[in-house]
């Protein structure tokens, strides 16, 4: 029997934020949302289509013709609703004689083929009134809830706004003839609605009959044909779909960038691949006894080697080797002096310039340091991975790479790494350290399913501090990546690697980006890197000028991310999306931008005053409750993801931390090229700006502290605009900074011969960085511990840092080897 495709596309998607393309319009991965979905309804067996347009209605039919010439559209016009347009369709096929089957869904799906094929199979093995495409249940979801009976059989579709004003009103919902309390409904058997139906056509002529629009929208809802149909005795079945990647849609663009990550990952050949030829040379893999003897020995050669990974200084290189003696000394008892072996190095980073905006596209500037963690490691024959570590704090540790993977089948690796399985495996033992060993490798693994990947024994060293902000744990991820690409003879680009190893870190809990990583791996020996982000990008290396030295002192505050610290951080990140959320809608430049850095004065064509002005368009410190009020409904439903980040604070201080991330992204792009001139003053204001973005306090070194704090009141900012403020010079406020950074900071900064100094890392405790002339080094070191250190009884931590060699295998020795 023939099945004609209803497609709904009369809406225009205000939440897209564009004036001029529609939402199914949209391209993904480079084409039209609306013709890819057309294309998967094809391959499943289906040759009628209806289009109902409505709002630039123009603009969809061209796109769509251009590529489904026979495809028919219809016109309504006036939006009354999902029930209306299905009405309008309906009739259009009515009026043609047509006899079949209908599927109704909407113009902005992206669904698998296979899972068409599902529903019209069951379809006709069952011949219901109507099949419904059901997904796995997300309370957090805005889409429709199916309510089940106790057989599995559907009651009907409560969409969420009904669902919520039942709510709070204390009222029943009516569902195949029961009346169920609202406040129970989330405890019931339900599902999330795929938007996806098929039809007999008399039963969907005699339902969309029946609509009436009694509910809190006043529109006509294609959903509520599922109870009438239901109440009518007639059979509404739901088809199950297991994953939700295999049925998305999408209302923002942070969704629609989302639902291209899933389809890349899908479409794009395999990232990691074995290796065709090639062994793993006696360089690089040989017994733990001949490694020992080369670093205790450490002649000219060996030094050589070391040299070109760490630098000239004979002190620093026999600093390195103590540390490298040690872990392998330790593997040698555990496994054995002949045991085959290699060392894998990661080294600790510092972004010099960019702080909290890699998220947002801005750039950061980084180098590799000489703190470094060392994984000495062999294969296995199976694929166990055995742990130990120098630091008796870190517990022994052994798990199987395959052991989450095996008996499933999940799709993506964000269906994997949200999956209970694995947040079992975290609750289990949140923040241990062999998490960080297992990301890179399950994350190699999923990509490459195909192979088997060899387990390994290891002994891990580290003076990577801890809690610093020098990004020791992602070291780890780096480091066992690496062993893992040796041992498993793999082929991954670098690029690749940085990604995988970025995603892999997902496994711990964070959903950070990939800048550490890429500083971990691709750093180069006296250079500090300028790299890009959406899409990622090496801008630029220049060296570090050679009078120059980065100092790292620690505050004696680990940087911990304890429920506080998450809560704090996930506030920042809340308001930078509420803000452009907010002035996507206000200000007619703003519609439309993928990310803050998008703002940018040269970007938008505008000058900064403009940006001064925008910032009015925002409300000052808004509570959560002003901001439900300020928003729209459409926005409610991103208000309330952005909530659940994190617990309710206090204010939002949308003003401050925007020119925080705007100023930032300018002094970020710019200053890679003013550390190549050599201009020291223009660095330190720089560094100057980009500290009191996250300062907390003020005051001379030495003198009483008082809480440091901008003003970002309309008069202030009109003020900016009168004096024409330069933003590269703003300071804004993000505010994770302490106090102890903060006097840590103004004592460095007192010192002649300092060119900067400001927060190292994500911030809320940990390590300050100073940009130092070299002959200035041990005068410093003295202040600190005079004024900062002895007055609070703290051990001084301080570690002159120097550019080095990014992560890799330490090799010498040109014979080969066969594993």
């Amino acid at each position: 029997m023939t099945t004609a495709c209803i497609i709904l596309a009369g809406g225009q998607g205000k939440r897209m934020a564009s004036t001029d393309t529609h939402k199914v319009c949209f391209p993904i991965l480079g084409r039209p949302a609306i013709c890819r979905a057309i294309d998967a309804y094809k391959e499943a067996g289906i040759r009628h289509f209806v289009v109902v347009v409505g709002k630039m209605c123009d603009q969809v039919v061209s796109t769509v013709s251009a590529e489904h010439p026979e495809v028919t559209f219809v016109f309504q016009a006036e939006p009354k609703g999902t029930g209306h347009a299905t009405l309008v369709a309906a009739r259009a096929l009515e009026a043609q004689g047509f006899e079949g089957n209908a599927m109704v869904t909407m113009g902005d799906k992206v669904v698998a083929p296979h899972v068409v094929t599902e529903l019209l199979d069951r379809f006709e093995a069952r011949r219901p009134a109507l099949a419904l495409a059901t997904l796995p249940y997300d309370e957090s979801t805005s889409a429709g809830r199916v309510v089940l009976d106790g057989n599995g059989a559907v009651l009907g579709i409560v969409e969420k706004p009904d669902l919520d004003a039942a709510w709070r009103k204390g009222e029943t919902l009516s569902l195949g003839g029961d009346e169920i309390p609202a406040g129970s409904l989330e405890a019931a058997d339900i599902r999330g609605n795929g938007s996806l139906y098929l039809f007999q056509f008399e039963a969907l002529l005699g339902a969309l009959s029946g609509l009436t629009t009694g509910n809190s929208q006043g529109e006509l809802y294609l959903t509520d044909t599922v109870g009438l149909i239901r109440a009518a005795a007639d059979n509404v079945e739901a088809v199950e779909v297991k994953r939700n990647q295999d049925l998305m849609a999408f209302n923002t663009p942070a969704e629609l960038v989302a639902i291209e990550q899933v389809l890349r990952a899908r479409e794009q050949p395999r990232r990691v691949r074995a290796r065709e030829s090639g062994e793993l040379g006696y360089d690089a893999f040989k017994p733990a006894r001949e490694w020992l003897s080369l670093l205790r020995d450490r002649d000219e050669g060996f030094f050589s080697v070391l040299a070109g990974v760490y630098g000239s200084n004979r002190d620093a290189l026999n600093e390195q080797a103590d540390q490298m003696i040690r872990v392998v000394e330790r593997f040698a008892e555990r496994h054995g002096a002949e045991r085959f072996m290699i060392i894998c190095r990661a080294p600790g980073r510092i972004n010099l310039m960019g702080r909290h905006i890699e998220h947002r596209g801005g750039d950061v500037n980084v180098m590799a340091i000489s703190r470094e963690t060392i994984v000495a490691a062999a294969p296995r024959d199976d694929d166990e991975v055995h742990l130990h570590n120098l630091d008796t704090r870190f517990e022994d540790r052994c798990f199987r790479i395959r052991d989450i993977l095996e008996g499933t089948s999940w799709d993506t690796w964000l269906d994997l790494i949200d999956s209970h399985t694995v947040r079992e495996v975290i609750e289990q033992a949140p923040g241990d350290w062999s998490h960080y060993a297992r990301a890179p490798l399950l994350r190699l693994q999923h990509e490459a399913p195909d192979l088997v990947l060899r387990g390994m024994d290891c002994v891990v060293g580290s003076n990577i501090p801890i809690g610093a902000g020098l990004s020791s744990s992602s070291a780890l991820v780096v480091g066992f990546a690496e062993a893992a690409i040796a041992f498993n003879r793999l082929n991954v680009e670098i690029a690749d690697l940085i990604d995988l190893c970025g995603e892999g870190e997902w496994f711990v809990g964070s959903r950070g980006g990939n800048g550490d990583h890429a500083a971990i791996r691709t750093s180069r020996i006296g250079t500090v890197t300028e790299i890009g982000f959406f899409p990622f990008t090496f801008k630029k290396q220049v060296a570090l000028p050679e009078h120059l030295r980065v100092i790292v002192a620690h505050s004696g505050i680990e940087a911990k991310k304890s429920d506080g610290a998450k809560d704090a951080f996930n506030q920042r990140i809340a308001a930078y999306e509420i803000a452009q959320m907010l002035l996507a809608r206000k200000w007619p430049a703003a519609a439309g931008i993928q990310r803050l850095r998008d703002l940018c004065p040269h970007r938008l064509g505008v000058g900064a005053d403009q940006i001064y002005r925008a910032l009015k368009l925002l409300p000052e410190n808004p509570t959560r409750e002003e901001l439900r009020a300020l928003c729209t409904d459409e926005e409610q439903e991103l208000l309330d993801r952005h909530f659940a980040t994190h617990a309710d604070i206090g204010p939002y201080n949308l003003r401050g931390i925007v020119l925080y991330g705007l100023s930032e992204c300018l002094r970020s792009e710019r200053f890679a090229s003013v550390l190549e001139a050599g201009d020291v003053r223009e660095i330190g204001c720089l560094m100057a700006a980009s500290h009191d973005g996250d300062r907390v306090v003020a005051g001379e070194a030495g003198e009483p502290r008082f809480p440091f704090s901008l003003d970002f009141s309309d008069s202030a900012l009109d003020a900016r605009v009168a004096r024409n403020a330069n933003l590269l010079y703003e300071s804004g406020t993000y505010a994770c900074s302490t106090e102890e950074i903060d006097a840590l900071a103004e004592t460095a900064n007192a010192v002649p011969g300092v060119i900067g100094a400001q927060l190292s890392g994500a911030g809320l405790g940990g390590c300050i960085m100073v940009l130092v002339e070299e002959d200035a080094i041990r005068n410093l070191i003295k202040c600190l511990e005079k004024h900062y250190y002895k007055p609070r009884e703290l051990e001084a931590k301080i570690y002159s840092c120097v550019p080095v060699e990014g992560a890799g295998l330490l090799r010498f020795s040109p014979q080969e080897v066969s594993i």
